[in-house]
């Protein structure tokens, strides 16, 4: 019961069935009047419809399906119960119907008309659940989107407050003030990143998806300027597959990771250390990352604002196919995406 409350599918479940039962499908021909007969024959019916559509549901909700698949299983749930129902009354010699109730023989065609009898009121059921599933898909995509959007939004807020925080403005332009007098062709060059980096911090916040490609050029920005403050104690390289580039992942998401790097790990060693990134794409399989030296909180779980986030949006834009994890291996610590495209 994904698409609707248990309330809600009883009652509705219940009036069908019993309006099918009593009313559709209620015998009136002289056969049916000895009452144990008549009561039987309603059970049996009622039972029927309720037990094969709940048992049609329960198999039908255990995993999602593909549309061709739904309407394979919608046919065939149809065609089952329909039959079911057409035994049930060829249990009792067709004597609803008025041909068989006075005496007369049947043909080919009448036991074909019987069939349609019986099956046209499941169709409506099929029908009706099936209409219901879709709308509430739909819906649930929806607020999905929705979602996402405001997700989105409040991950650009976060991002921009984190690239534009007064720290690291302040330790940037004092960087850059520094080389203006050792090295003035290096403060130029500075200040052009810096630039870069401003500029496109306030544009791909408002796409849903970038490229690797806007995601590394933007991280070389950030490095070259991390670069210049923690000089020889912050090294930095990438091994970026040329397939990779082209593939889609939420804005700042490598920026994220970078800092968290440089902000937990390397910062924390009076001798710095080493950051790699590394993004593959194989067998439709996308996986981006970020190495950096240092070492993991015994029991660390991703807890903060920014990496909490990261997962929400993952999850918005890419549902299961999508997982984040942060390990360590041999004094080094791994952030990694994984992404599985369709």
């Amino acid at each position: 019961m994904r698409f609707f409350t248990q309330q809600i599918y009883w009652l509705v479940q219940l009036f069908w069935w019993l309006f099918t039962t009593f009313i559709l499908r209620f015998p009136t021909t002289k056969y049916f009047e000895n009452p144990q007969i008549r009561i039987s024959y309603l059970i049996i019916s009622f039972l029927i419809g309720i037990v094969l559509t709940h048992f049609y549901i329960m198999l039908y909700e255990q995993k999602p399906r593909k549309s061709r698949m739904s309407l394979m299983y919608a046919i065939g749930g149809t065609i089952i119960t329909g039959l079911s129902f057409y035994l049930l009354d060829y249990y009792f010699g067709f004597q609803r119907y008025r041909k068989p109730s006075q005496g007369l023989p049947l043909e080919l065609y009448d036991y074909f008309q019987f069939f349609v009898e019986s099956i046209r009121y499941v169709v409506l059921w099929f029908l009706f659940y099936h209409l219901l599933v879709i709308n509430t898909v739909s819906k649930n995509k929806a607020i999905a989107l929705a979602q996402s959007e405001t997700a989105l939004k409040i991950a650009e807020l976060a991002n921009l407050k984190n690239q534009l925080n007064p720290h690291f403005l302040f330790n940037a332009i004092n960087s850059i003030k520094a080389l203006t007098i050792s090295d003035p062709s290096m403060a130029r060059e500075a200040l052009t990143q810096l630039s870069e980096l401003l500029r496109t911090s306030l544009t791909v916040g408002n796409e849903h998806l970038v490229s690797l490609e806007t995601e590394i050029n933007f991280v070389n920005d950030y490095l070259f300027l991390e670069k210049i403050r923690y000089e020889n104690r912050l090294n930095y390289s990438f091994k970026v597959e040329k397939n990779s580039l082209s593939f889609k992942i939420p804005p700042m998401s490598l920026q994220l990771l970078v800092e968290n790097a440089i902000k937990h790990g390397i910062s924390k060693y009076k001798t710095g250390g080493e950051i790699f990134i590394k993004a593959t794409l194989e067998n439709n399989i996308f996986r981006l990352s970020v190495v950096n030296s240092g070492k993991l909180i015994p029991n660390y779980s991703p807890t903060g604002v920014g990496l909490k986030n990261l997962e929400k949006r993952l999850y918005l834009n890419f549902r299961e196919n999508a997982i984040f994890s942060i390990s360590e291996v041999d004094n080094q610590v791994i952030s990694l995406i994984t992404i599985t495209s369709a």
